[in-house]
């Protein structure tokens, strides 16, 4: 049975921050469906612009580029997010040391294939379980991975914010690709989002709205916003949803 789908991409300011630093694209190219999240971070407007880039280099990337393995593809439009951004931090003082982190999402032939720089998360939802597919390039996560704090730990340490990759801050991206695609079923949903969302809401919390499915896709993204607002709404917040079904 072919699988289709639905998404809708919503972004807001939060509760704290003065302007949005966050991005968000949904788009289709000869590729398949595209979504990416990006969370800019520069200060001044720098962090803006980053992610502002990020989004037009890979849209520009997937309207010219040729057929090759999805994987491939994303690992090159992350390198070509990068390099967009590097150049014009170069070049131009007011923008030195802006980056933004990136998680993209390529749907082809009913599986969604996905990368990731930093902490912006892809999760998968089936049957009311959430996984987290991504793993956040941060110094907490670095700790978790060593041993040296737990996960429940990760969630309130000082020090969680500190990005170890992002795009924009170096020649040479450092993106990670999925090796394995998610296999999509009639029923499942791919939600990508900001750590404006992710640090603020719980998975169990996350579920409580997913579940909702009474609730049109575009009213669930809206009711993640505000829940998020509602925990605090100290950053930015964005958020992705694609909700696949039979056609």
């Amino acid at each position: 049975m072919p699988i289709g789908y639905k998404s809708v991409a919503l972004s807001d300011k939060g509760r704290v921050r003065p302007n949005n630093e966050d991005r968000v694209a949904s788009f289709h190219c000869r590729h398949g469906a595209v979504w990416m999240v990006c969370d800019g971070m520069g200060g001044h407007a720098a962090g803006e612009k980053a992610a502002e880039l990020a989004v037009h280099a890979t849209i520009d990337f997937f309207e010219r580029s040729s057929k090759d393995a999805p994987q491939v593809l994303l690992e090159a439009a992350l390198h070509e997010a990068n390099n967009a951004i590097y150049m014009v931090a170069q070049a131009q003082p007011q923008y030195r040391k802006m980056g933004t982190t990136c998680v993209i999402a390529l749907y082809s032939e009913g599986k969604v294939y996905y990368a990731h720089v930093g902490d912006s998360r892809l999760y998968h939802y089936r049957d009311e379980t959430l996984i987290q597919k991504t793993q956040d390039h941060s110094y907490v996560q670095f700790l978790v991975q060593q041993g040296l704090i737990t996960p429940e730990e990760a969630e309130f340490h000082p020090r969680r914010n500190i990005i170890l990759r992002a795009l924009g801050l170096s020649p040479r991206a450092e993106p990670e690709v999925a090796s394995e695609a998610i296999a999509v079923e009639a029923g499942d949903i791919i939600l990508l989002c900001s750590d404006g969302l992710s640090g603020m809401l719980s998975e169990k919390d996350i579920v409580k709205i997913l579940r909702l499915r009474r609730v049109s896709l575009l009213e669930r993204a809206r009711e993640l916003i505000y829940a998020a607002n509602e925990a605090g709404g100290h950053d930015n917040i964005s958020v992705i949803l694609v909700e696949f079904h039979e056609e």
